[in-house]
């Protein structure tokens, strides 16, 4: 079976394609390399894959691309805050890239699944809250004059009473905030209506493990906590550090990803990826200094960031399914990809 990868050089995509190798599957990478990441091939890419170094939005097809019978979606130029500072080419790689990717695929003839990979980013004001004390259902949003007098939940508007996270559910309507989460939205919809013989949509909770990059300007906050502590810096940690996050092992996408394609018919679903358990910012910091043999005392700051969501949760019932088990919480994970320094 040969399987396209797009973003194979990435932290997951890598990952990815190590584990199709690893099956048996010939391996065709495609990786733009984006020099905001990399300045030369990584070490960890994989001997027995087959890769194209190219800006998905040039790619141009050869006759290697005729044996293709699933393409695994990865390529994205991703961080919130490049988003906001580089919108046009973001959007262009994210949207324009997906669509050149959607051209070529009709051409394909042995095609028989496409698997995306979107994001909890899409869903961005959709998260819903409930009061335990009432039962009112209500959204996420929370009031500037709140957050100013360090009052981060979200707060029942019949009691006044702080309201518990809904996990969020893929039927939920999408929302995004910020630029980001626009472009992955505008990538399921490239899709969406396309003649394909097979689509599955994964979105994506924020990934940790091996090779997840510490030191990037535009690393997630796991990466960021684990960057930071791992150099003895104290981590800082806006509102009460007691945000939520459902943060997911990246060796559950890749089993995702592989329960997929041994599917007999293919998959048309949309798919959460996440581990159903949210952790807060402030265990997260002490779960990470134990593995990483430091001692850690976070400062928790106050303050908040305009847009910053109190709490991300997922409900994972569709990924146990795909699974037929339970993901992994971030406690069960982290020994697996902190438990000895990642790799860069």
């Amino acid at each position: 079976m040969t399987i396209l990868v797009t973003g194979a050089a990435g932290f997951i995509g890598s990952h990815v394609v190590d584990a199709l190798v690893r099956s048996g599957a010939k391996v065709l990478g495609v990786d733009s390399l984006d020099p905001g990441v990399f300045n030369m091939p990584p070490s960890y890419l994989n001997p027995a894959a087959e890769y194209v170094f190219s800006d998905l939005r040039q790619l141009r097809a050869d006759q290697r691309f005729e044996s293709v019978e699933a393409v695994i979606h990865l390529a994205a130029l991703g961080g919130v805050s490049r988003a906001a500072k580089e919108p046009e080419n973001v959007i262009t790689a994210n949207c324009g890239g997906t669509a050149r990717l959607l051209e070529l695929s009709r051409g394909f003839p042995k095609l028989r699944q496409v698997i995306l990979a979107s994001s909890f980013s899409i869903y961005g004001a959709g998260y819903q809250y409930r009061c335990e004390k009432c039962n009112v259902t209500r959204d996420g949003t929370r009031r500037i004059a709140d957050l100013e007098e360090a009052r981060f939940d979200v707060y029942c508007e019949k009691c006044g009473s702080a309201a518990q996270i809904i996990p969020i559910e893929e039927s939920s309507a999408p929302n995004p905030l910020e630029i980001y989460g626009a472009s992955k939205y505008m990538q399921e919809l490239c899709f969406r209506n396309a003649p394909l013989p097979g689509l599955a949509t994964l979105r994506f909770s924020s990934v940790y493990g091996d090779r997840l990059r510490l030191d990037d300007g535009e690393a997630t906050i796991i990466a960021k906590l684990a960057g930071w502590i791992r150099s003895g810096v104290t981590p800082k940690l806006f509102e009460d550090g007691r945000q939520l996050r459902d943060w997911v092992y990246v060796g559950d996408i890749v089993d995702a990803m592989q329960a997929i394609l041994r599917r007999a018919g293919g998959v048309n679903d949309v798919v959460n990826v996440c581990s159903g358990t949210g952790t807060s910012l402030l265990d997260a910091t002490h779960i990470l200094g134990e593995l990483l043999g430091k001692r850690v005392a976070p400062e928790v700051v106050g303050g908040f960031r305009a847009g910053d969501m109190r709490h991300c949760v997922g409900n994972p019932s569709r990924l146990k399914t795909l699974l037929g088990r339970n993901p992994l919480t971030f406690q069960e994970g982290a020994p697996k990809a902190f438990g000895a320094s990642p790799r860069q």
